[in-house]
């Protein structure tokens, strides 16, 4: 008697076909709401391209840059220093630092401060924040700029030079941001920004290392988004994500890049181009802004249609001919 009531209970079974039937119908019903969602989201984008949207103010707020004592992050920090803010220089060279620090409160009259911190050291970055907390205050602004360069072929990359540049290419942003994001959910604001190239997005083949670190950050980046907007903290903390052409930063870079295809980037362009895309709380940045979407189109086509665009438009075979 209970076989016979339990069997009764059990809804009734349906054909394979209509299980089929049913499955795509409610593929349909999920794409038509995608749709219908997505298409005003990718107006409202295509418009923002084509004219941005105001620049936020960060005046009196204070933002820490990592690696900032020379090059692009000392550009980033002249940068928010003309805004009115206040600035926190982090760099192993603790004297290139305090002269970052010395010319911004001569020339710029803003509070600036320097730290001597390895940020791929877990133990240095976690003192780091209570240190920055005390005697300076919240951090509004977080920007993961540090990064160690390498252009070598896998074969050519030694042990010490791979290990550093994972540490501090891609562990510096882990414990950086993970410090950080603990007192910016606590307080309800904050942004984070990591650096990271457009070799990040567009495998190199002449930087097969320095290409995964900057393929990592952009991961890490994009599922820090995900989390935040799972956690709903997403209206509160914003990320950006900024992959940029080659910048002539260094000299042994510009020694490197001897036919680059495209014009070889200055620190003080690519860091305004940066400055403004994070004051205007895009998710990614990339500088020159439509690279971006040359990137993404030509991942479109199958690998082989993609070499072809790398040998003939982007000529990368003679990026280091003489």
């Amino acid at each position: 008697m209970g076989s016979q009531v339990q069997s009764e209970c059990e809804p009734a079974k349906r054909s394979p076909l209509l299980n089929v039937i049913a499955e795509v119908l409610c593929m349909v019903f999920d794409l038509v709401k995608v749709l219908s969602i997505s298409i005003p989201l990718l107006i409202l984008s295509v418009v923002k391209i084509l004219v941005p949207s105001k620049l936020k103010n960060v005046r009196g707020q204070t933002v820490l840059i990592t690696g900032a004592g020379n090059g692009l992050g000392k550009a980033m920090a002249l940068e928010f220093a003309n805004r009115g803010s206040n600035v926190v220089i982090v760099d192993v060279d603790l004297e290139a630092a305090e002269r970052t620090c010395a010319e911004l409160r001569r020339e710029r009259s803003v509070a600036a401060y320097a730290f001597r911190v390895d940020v791929s050291s877990y133990e240095q970055v976690e003192a780091l924040v209570d240190n920055v907390y005390k005697n300076v205050g919240p951090v509004d602004v977080l920007i993961n700029n540090a990064g160690v360069v390498g252009f070598n072929f896998l074969q050519d990359a030694d042990e010490a030079n791979i290990n550093r540049m994972i540490d501090v290419n891609v562990k510096s942003v882990i414990w950086m941001t993970k410090h950080f994001l603990k007192r910016m959910i606590e307080r309800k604001r904050g942004h984070i920004v990591s650096i990271s190239s457009l070799a990040g997005i567009h495998p190199l083949p002449w930087a097969t290392v320095y290409s995964t670190s900057k393929h990592a950050v952009n991961g890490f980046m994009g599922a820090l988004t995900e989390q935040l907007r799972l956690q709903g903290h997403a209206g509160e903390i914003r990320t950006s994500c900024v992959n940029p052409y080659y910048i002539s930063t260094r000299k042994d870079i510009t020694d490197f890049l001897k036919k680059p295809r495209f014009g070889i980037l200055t620190t003080e362009y690519t860091a305004k181009c940066i400055v403004e895309g994070v004051l205007r709380n895009e998710a990614t940045i990339t500088v020159p802004r439509f690279f971006g979407l040359g990137v993404k189109f030509m991942q479109l086509f199958p690998t082989r249609v993609q070499q072809v665009i790398r040998d003939y438009i982007l000529r990368e075979y003679e990026l280091n001919s003489a």
